[in-house]
């Protein structure tokens, strides 16, 4: 167990040479994403969240609630069922004739179709070669 730590503590050397060498050339990658980001943001953006910040920061003593303002607010994207639905109520029915179908409807079934391709593939891999009469009948029948 000592010779673990001894041999450890003698390599401890080089790979905190390493890991500074990484940091530092991190920081330059990071002040150049940084700036970047910043002439990308309008001014009066960047003002209204510095006072923002000043108020957090002064603050924070006695209320920690104000600390809030660092807190992350990204709305949740919608999933693709929800997306679905909402075109398909947007556009007509699937059941609607051929030309009466929007693009929703088209774009919806489309998917559902890949959706079958892909499970298909996936049961046929999982078969391979060695298949009873009835999995073959039920791969001919998807």
């Amino acid at each position: 167990m000592n010779d673990s730590n001894f041999c450890k503590m003698i390599h401890m050397k080089r790979t905190l040479c390493q890991k500074y060498k990484l940091a530092r050339n991190g920081i330059s990658e990071s002040g150049k994403a940084f700036d970047r980001l910043d002439e990308a943001a309008p001014s009066h953006l960047k003002t209204e969240w510095l006072a923002r910040e000043r108020i957090a920061q002064s603050s924070r003593l006695n209320d920690p609630s104000a600390m809030d303002e660092y807190e992350i607010n990204i709305k949740k994207a919608p999933s693709k069922k929800e997306i679905e639905l909402r075109l398909l109520e947007e556009g007509s029915a699937r059941n609607a004739a051929p030309s009466r179908r929007s693009v929703a409807t088209w774009i919806s079934t489309g998917l559902a179709i890949e959706e079958a391709q892909i499970a298909l593939l996936i049961e046929v891999r999982r078969i391979r070669r060695r298949s009873t009469e009835t999995q073959r009948l039920d791969i001919a029948c998807q």
